[in-house]
């Protein structure tokens, strides 16, 4: 089992009323909700910071990946 830890933090009464409501409609807990927000916003993040590094490398399309494949094989 994960451990847990407790995050107490104040927003708007406005955003929490409308997260509750949207929590209510949808059958899904609070703690979920925001667990998964803040997981996909970091991973979100990680995944930026990667495309930033990268996106000045060499690209190589299916077609070549498949050409050199098909090449070796025969």
């Amino acid at each position: 089992m994960n451990e847990t830890a407790t995050l107490s933090t104040i927003i708007d009464a406005r955003v929490k009323d409308a997260i509750t409501l949207y929590c209510k409609e949808r059958g899904i807990k609070l703690r979920h909700l925001i667990e998964q927000a803040l997981v996909e916003q970091i991973e979100d993040e990680i995944d930026l910071e990667a495309y930033h590094e990268r996106r000045n490398e060499e690209r190589v399309s299916l077609e070549e990946v498949l050409s050199k494949s098909n090449k070796r094989k025969n």
